[in-house]
């Protein structure tokens, strides 16, 4: 570009697998524009995912649910005011909306920047808002590269591995907590394995038993492992720690998000469903071995280690039903395919 942009804001407040995998996003705008500030639009709880990260200045909150109220609630319109008048305040050449919705695109537009960049299939007439629109080309396209094709209109191809910047040496003083549960783990010589059973969908669900009988074979292996999951997933993870009926460790609903990526962080391996916290591990370059069913891995699979993925080829893939009367993908995933997994990815050491 000419001038190159001063001010650019990437606008992707959720969800926590979404951010994670946008990241890349702005390492390779720091990379282009290196004198540039950036800045991201982010839901409050999800902040600990960009605290201290090398390529950005400053996060500013979008709480969509709490200023959903704005349209007959006084002080929920006036804090709705407030950030559109940061936002204009901030005058950005530049913004990325990286969600594609209606409402991410009217705060791009109300931003008032002079480019605005958007995909041309965003979702509500989203692209309405955007002065350029981004044609996919290739599809489907893991969600990594669809982030980076969003680089287009400012005349940026980025070639090589895609990274997200959270293990970069820049961050060596903003690194995450680690769970006081878990930090005697980080010093043990095969370190830990964390589970992560849950997902917000109960069609990304693999079976509990199956979850069981990996934590067995982990733990009869010598490894040290770890069930983590939010509160919501607490007491399926309690279940299965009860069930194995091995030394586990339990962290579900007891972690900060910093304390999560922390826990993730150190881990020697991920295992879990198609999630937030799976895409977050992936980022932070830790090996992933993920369980999918009615999603498509080569649209939402762990980029760089889709063959990290272990799924049951059914007629009706991919579906993205969030109920299902028969679940078949998820029920035929055997224990002995995802342990061969497990195996074949902790010999690599990847």
């Amino acid at each position: 570009m000419t001038p190159p942009p001063r001010r650019i804001l990437i606008i992707k407040p959720s969800s926590l697998g979404d951010v994670a995998t946008a990241l890349p996003l702005a390492m390779d705008l720091h990379a282009a524009f290196p004198e540039a500030q950036i800045d991201w639009l982010i839901h409050p709880g999800l902040r600990d995912l960009l605290r201290g990260h090398p390529a950005l200045h400053e996060a500013s909150d979008f709480d969509r649910k709490g200023l959903a109220a704005w349209w007959h609630h006084p002080r929920v319109a006036g804090a709705l005011l407030t950030l559109i008048r940061h936002l204009r305040a901030a005058r950005y050449d530049c913004v990325i909306d990286a969600q594609g919705l209606l409402r991410s695109g009217l705060l791009a537009r109300l931003t008032g920047a002079r480019i605005r960049i958007g995909f041309a299939n965003a979702r509500e007439g989203a692209a309405f808002c955007y002065t350029h629109r981004v044609v996919l080309r290739n599809q489907p396209q893991v969600s990594v590269l669809r982030m980076r094709a969003l680089l287009e209109p400012l005349g940026i191809q980025p070639t090589g591995v895609a990274r997200a910047g959270l293990r970069s040496a820049e961050r060596s003083g903003t690194q995450w907590p680690t769970p006081p549960e878990v930090a005697g783990f980080t010093t043990t010589p095969n370190g830990y394995v964390v589970v992560i059973p849950g997902a917000r969908w109960d069609t990304k669900r693999w079976a509990t038993e199956g979850f069981v009988s990996i934590v067995q074979r982990l733990t009869d292996a010598g490894q040290r492992v770890v069930l983590a999951g939010s509160k919501d997933e607490a007491a399926l993870c309690a279940a299965i720690a009860q069930e194995c009926q091995r030394p586990v460790r339990n962290v579900a609903g007891q972690t900060s998000l910093g304390e999560m990526i922390g826990l993730l962080a150190g881990a020697r391996l991920v295992v879990g469903n198609d999630s937030g916290p799976l895409h977050v591990a992936v980022a932070l370059e830790r090996p992933v071995v993920g369980v999918y069913g009615p999603t498509n891995p080569n649209f939402v699979g762990p980029y760089g280690q889709l063959d990290h993925v272990v799924r049951f080829a059914v007629e009706c893939h991919p579906c993205r039903l969030k109920t299902c009367g028969h679940h078949s993908c998820m029920q035929e995933v055997t224990v002995e395919m995802v342990w061969s997994k497990i195996q074949e990815v902790l010999a690599g050491g990847s």
